[in-house]
């Protein structure tokens, strides 16, 4: 059976793979992948989403072919007529929808590359010719090079993305209003609008102008700002002399009952949502800033959810093949305009400091290592009193990052976390106590290790200590406001284990505990008291652990460990009757 001649003849499109294939790939767990690689949001989608998906009962009948109550949702958002939106499997269903309306075999296609590359991939598709108006050397319009393509060409269709993928520039009023202006079909792809200025990006949009123009179409998105990604759901805005076509060609059930669902309940929580868009773009100046200490990465300026970097020095493809090795993935484009340069989404502050720890090992230089951390530290520095209860900001948290001729780690916390973890120090049983101290006290942490495990595991062991400590230390800076002490008792079967810490500035531990055999998971009983000494060095506190009383060494420093999470949670809690009062006569409890 042949097919058709222009699907012969079309590149398959080539899409970013799932976290458990990516898993398998590298060989990684899949909770220490970072990946940053398809803008995705990194919080997830919203509660009341969630709560939607789990209450969902109608999924055993075909959902509403037109998806009002969607688009009545989607008016109330946006401002615009339900009778101009249209509501899609993602905004990629809509782009294809638009060009098999539009397209007659050999119709041309207008883009400015580097942009999204679906626009190409449905033009050849929908057997259409593309002709392009590639962009100037910061990401701009050459708005001769678009005006002449219109006269020569006479395109049908031009599509430009505010933001741009993949450099994150917006589109100005002055390039907007010349491209309007042409006598072609413009469609505007705004995917991360809304995280452009506030209000979701209200301000921004020309959603709202689409019915009173007769060349705008508008194509949004809800997989980025609202972390609807796995459930496909786009919509646009189309002026009404071309619905009754789009109509006619549109799959009949094509948003399915749960993605539906899912974004009705989410336009419900835009409160919710609105701090999480603020989270990323704040999330984003930090993470440009950290990237813009290293002198081989030029940084884009960008409103979206993600940021272009030009690699100067190395390959782009090596940076990438080397920080998928510390398994964190990022995009690259083998395209003109693109071929040295990596993207990277925007993720959680934990992410920031993976990925800045991954390029600081590629520097060799001792001194250009200790200029880029001043660089890092100065930012703190600068940003110290903003950071503190700062979801905004990240919160209160720190990164190291260790090299010794044993081991190799980083480390990063955040005190005022939800529990996060991705821990991997090749120790299991290691692994599993660290986890405690986010389950039971609610820290988020980053722990990746790699030792002389072949020897033994004392190395491992003191090193993540001192560096978790270290963190610590530094995440409380100067210790304003905190409870400064905490105690808790944990008991675990016939275990019982008591834990008291003072971040009083001054190093002691007290460890007593009765062992039974020598060893528990594989470590010696004795590094349990070597790693809470160590940690209360670098912490800069004093720590008495006592179990109390038990007759299974598992038990005992399992419950060790998690009256340590919960006496550090009671400790570094912000007390807000003392506000940014240090709780010393002294004066100062810092290190």
């Amino acid at each position: 059976m042949k097919i058709a001649e222009h699907l012969e003849k079309l590149s398959a499109y080539q899409p970013i793979v799932p976290p458990d294939v990516l898993s398998a790939r590298l060989g990684r767990p899949a909770g220490t992948i970072v990946k940053l690689d398809a803008n995705e949001n990194p919080y997830g989608m919203s509660p009341r989403a969630r709560a939607a998906l789990a209450g969902l009962a109608s999924a055993h009948f075909y959902p509403d072919p037109e998806s009002r109550e969607l688009r009545a949702s989607l008016a109330e958002f946006t401002g615009v007529p339900m009778e101009n939106l249209l509501a899609g499997a993602g905004a990629d269903e809509l782009i294809d929808l638009l060009l098999r309306v539009l397209l007659d075999p050999g119709d041309h296609v207008l883009i400015c590359p580097p942009t999204f590359g679906m626009y190409r991939f449905d033009t050849l598709l929908n057997a259409g010719q593309i002709v392009e108006a590639p962009r100037k050397a910061d990401f701009s319009l050459d708005l001769e090079e678009i005006r002449r393509a219109v006269q020569l060409a006479h395109p049908k269709v031009l599509f430009l993305a505010s933001p741009n993928n993949p450099d994150g520039r917006r589109l100005s009023a002055l390039e907007l209003e010349a491209v309007l202006a042409l006598p072609v079909l413009v469609v505007i792809d705004e995917a991360y609008i809304e995280f452009t200025g506030g209000g979701l990006g209200a301000a921004s949009s020309l959603i709202c102008q689409v019915p009173a123009r007769t060349n705008l179409v508008v194509l949004r998105t809800m997989s980025k700002w609202a972390g609807l990604a796995g459930l496909r759901v786009g919509y646009g805005a189309f002026p009404g002399d071309l619905l009754p076509a789009l109509w006619k060609a549109k799959q009949p059930y094509n948003v399915s009952a749960a993605a539906s669902a899912a974004a009705i309940a989410t336009l419900q929580d835009l409160d919710e949502r609105m701090q999480k868009v603020q989270a990323i773009t704040a999330e984003r100046d930090r993470l440009a800033a950290r990237l813009a200490s290293f002198p081989f990465l030029h940084v884009f300026p960008s409103e979206a959810n993600f940021l272009l970097c030009r690699v100067t020095g190395m390959a782009a493809p090596d940076m990438r093949q080397a920080l998928e090795a510390e398994g964190i993935l990022v995009r690259y484009y083998d395209s003109p305009g693109l071929s040295d340069c990596i993207r990277i989404t925007v993720g959680t502050s934990q992410s920031t400091e993976r990925v800045a720890a991954a390029l600081l090992a590629q520097v060799q230089n001792p001194e250009e290592r200790a200029k880029i951390r001043m660089a890092w530290t100065e930012e703190v520095s600068a940003t110290e009193a903003l950071a503190v209860n700062s979801l905004q900001g990240g919160g209160r948290c720190a990164a190291i990052s260790r090299q010794t001729r044993e081991t190799s780690l980083q480390v990063f916390v955040e005190l005022d976390g939800s529990g996060q973890r991705q821990i991997s120090t090749g120790v299991g049983f290691f692994d599993h106590m660290l986890e405690q101290l986010c389950t039971h006290g609610g820290f988020d942490l980053d722990i990746h290790a790699q030792g002389d495990l072949e020897i033994d595991p004392h190395h491992t062991v003191e090193d993540v200590a001192l560096a978790l400590g270290e963190a610590f230390n530094r995440a409380l800076g100067e210790r304003r406001g905190i409870r400064r002490c905490g105690w808790a008792l944990f008991p675990l079967d016939e275990a019982l284990a008591e834990v008291v810490v003072d971040f009083s500035g001054r190093p002691y531990t007290v460890f007593q505990a009765g062992w039974i055999t020598p060893a528990s998971g594989g470590v010696h009983n004795s590094l349990w008291e070597h790693f809470f000494a160590s940690f209360a060095q670098r912490a800069g506190c004093n720590i008495h652990a006592v179990v109390r009383y038990g007759r299974d060494d598992h038990h005992q420093v399992e419950a060790l460990f998690k009256a340590l999470a919960r006496a550090l949670a009671a400790a570094v809690e912000i007390d807000p009757r003392r506000s940014q009062q240090v709780l010393s006569s002294k004066g100062t409890v810092s290190v």
